[in-house]
């Protein structure tokens, strides 16, 4: 091998759109199998409940400038998000789990194809596919890139103001085309999660132009073409918004989540933790940031200065603003995931090429190496579980063909792997950048989704046992906000009313009542409220009650909280009741679980003698046993 640099770690002189064309195409097959595969099997839960329910009450009343929940205006967020889903339901005839995460699935490929296309305008083939595959099974992005949640299209939308704007400064394109293309997204992204995108934007470019001393480019009036463009789609929405509801609802939008972000409680504890979680989220790719502590390898990147410059920009400058703030999670930096797959591309391109013996090719190796060692170590743990059924490792249950099946996968991968470390050819790096991907994805889609779909609760069941108790001609209203995943599954609207508090401040319509109990709420007080919006209300009723069923309402079995069923009798009995302990007789109980199904087992009714469950007697909740044939009937779609 020579002292230097393969010659493809350089854009291949000349035009190359078959090969691009080869490589998209090949990007498009592996990301749309992992992120369509199983897609509908994991239940609906926690945000993509709130947001499909916002989605549904936007097409049935025909208001699409509002989100709203049980007909009350939820000012916590832009309604991008909402709209997604909706053109989705609308175009699928119902709000149903597909139309839910379609929206994240196809953000995640157009992200990805954003990706490959900003670094082709900088980096080869290799450099540009592996970005791109890179932000496609970092571990954050796999979890929630299949899910009906927002991070997904503000990724897409956020990115997209970054990275066209760059590549049109470095092009040289028309200015008030890139300040547009950079404004215009910037705006897309801030009607989806609010003042994080423009705030971004601006910090960054005027960094990043103050580092180039280009910061004239700032008082042009290009930028104030682009300043306008973000002001007139922001204004489309926000004015209509305006006249249908109040300054305040304004200021809780665009204000309200961001602020609830910092504090000073436990901060040190979150400054240490935060930047593991971080580099957690990247895996399984983060270990190759640690090449670029190695002056070997900084200097094969000298030639990609202001493409590096403006990544490290983007990154050094956003990220305070998650690391100093106490209520920031992992997927609050998703924007700026693409950024740093397109750094982990850069890198996997100068060391998979560099010269033989120098550090940087060392840690290329040394990589793949470890790869195929957690890839057959992976294998060989799945095979041996699958012959093991013990109580200890239910929780990480598997189908005993998908143990063969993932088994064989991994020790295919290792193999490859490690085919393509001993040989170094220009087709041998593609290879392992794309078996890593696709084991990542197949871990993903196989093993945690199966294990989600043995832990989670599934409450489509239990609900609609619940709903049979009310009678056809009876209207179901809600004490407070009730939790959106019950109001998602029970699909029919559930006025909401205020707790009451006097016998004479309850409708005399009202018969079927709903409320939420919560783990420590007590006859003084209980937590009432949705989103941010959280309140107290008394823990009793003024009014004699018939408690009819509950139902839980948590994600996972074990988290006790659920949503409990009561009737009214009338005429009405003044009396002082403690709704946040369940009535020691539930009525309809058993024969409830006996009338609905033919195996009552999914439907569990929690008897006041089990001392050891988490659930209330008279609870309802959906249940599949790991290892039953109906759990591995349901884990192997």
């Amino acid at each position: 091998m020579g002292t230097k640099a393969e010659t493809d770690s350089q854009p291949a002189p000349g035009p190359s759109r078959w090969r691009d064309a080869q490589l998209v195409i090949l990007l498009l097959l592996i990301v749309s199998s992992i992120y369509f595969s199983r897609l509908s099997v994991l239940p609906v839960v926690r945000e993509e409940c709130r947001w499909a329910r916002g989605a549904v009450q936007m097409i049935e009343s025909g208001d699409w400038i509002t989100v709203r929940q049980q007909g009350q205006v939820f000012a916590e967020r832009p309604p991008m998000g909402v709209w997604g889903i909706a053109v989705t339901g609308l175009i699928r005839g119902e709000v149903d789990t597909l139309a839910i995460r379609l929206p994240s699935v196809l953000a995640i490929i157009l992200t990805c194809l954003l990706v490959y296309g900003y670094a082709r305008g900088f980096i080869s083939h290799l450099g540009a596919f592996a970005a791109a595959l890179v932000f496609a099974t970092m571990g954050q992005v796999l979890q929630i890139g299949r899910m009906g949640e927002s991070e997904s299209l503000f990724t897409l939308f956020f990115a997209s103001s970054l990275l066209l704007w760059h590549l049109a400064y470095e092009r040289s394109w028309n200015p008030t085309v890139m300040w547009s293309l950079g404004f215009g997204f910037s705006a897309l992204a801030a009607l989806v999660k609010g003042p994080q995108a423009p705030v971004y934007f601006a910090t960054i470019t005027v960094v990043y132009l103050y580092l180039r001393k280009d910061w004239r480019q700032l008082f042009t009036s290009s930028s104030l073409v682009g300043a306008g463009t973000f002001t007139v789609i922001i204004a489309a929405w926000q004015v209509p918004y305006y006249l249908k509801t109040d300054a305040a609802s304004v200021m809780a939008t665009w204000t309200g989540l961001a602020s609830d972000r910092f504090g000073l409680g436990g901060l040190l504890e979150h400054i240490a933790k935060f930047p593991l979680e971080t580099v957690t989220c990247w895996l399984p790719w983060s270990p190759l940031l640690v090449a670029l502590l190695s002056r070997q390898t900084r200097k094969l990147l000298r030639d990609q200065s202001a493409m590096c410059t403006f990544l490290l920009t983007s990154l050094c400058v956003t990220y305070p603003s998650v690391w100093f703030a106490v209520g920031a999670r992992g997927r609050y930096f998703m924007p700026l995931y693409p950024i740093v797959a397109v750094l982990i591309g850069l890198v996997i391109e100068r060391c998979a090429t560099a010269s033989t013996g120098t550090y940087p090719r060392r840690a290329w190796h040394q990589f793949l190496i470890a790869m195929m060692v957690v890839s057959a170590a992976a294998a060989l743990f799945v095979y041996g579980t699958a012959f093991l059924a013990t109580d200890s490792l239910s929780d990480i249950y598997q189908p005993f063909n998908f143990s063969m099946l993932f088994s064989l996968a991994g020790l295919v991968t290792a193999a490859t792997l490690w085919i393509c470390c001993q040989r170094g050819t220009p087709s041998s790096r593609f290879t392992a950048v794309a078996a890593i991907a696709c084991f990542t994805g197949l871990a993903y889609t196989g093993l945690i989704v199966n294990v989600h779909t043995a832990r989670w609760n599934n409450p489509t069941i239990a609900v609609n046992a619940f709903k049979d108790q009310i009678p056809a001609d009876k209207k179901l209203v809600s004490f407070g906000p009730i939790r959106h995943t019950f109001a998602y599954y029970y699909q029919d609207s559930i006025d909401q009313l205020d707790w009451p508090t006097t016998c004479e401040s309850l409708p005399a319509s009202v018969e079927y009542f709903c409320f939420n109990r919560s783990p420590g709420d007590t006859a003084k007080q209980r937590k009432s409220g949705r989103g941010r919006s959280i309140s107290s209300t008394p823990g009793t009723l003024p009014f004699a009650w018939e408690e009819i069923a509950s139902v839980c309402s948590a994600r996972r079995l074990r988290e006790n909280h659920t949503v409990v069923l009561g009737r009214v009798i009338w005429p009405l009995q003044p009396a002082m009741v403690d709704v946040t302990k369940p009535q020691k007789n539930c009525p309809h109980g058993q024969d409830l679980a006996e009338k609905r199904f033919e195996k009552p087992h999914h439907l569990v009714q929690v008897p006041a003698s089990n001392n050891r469950s988490i659930f209330p007697a008279g609870t309802y909740a959906t249940r599949l046993t790991p290892g039953s044939s109906e759990s591995k009937s349901l884990v192997a779609r």
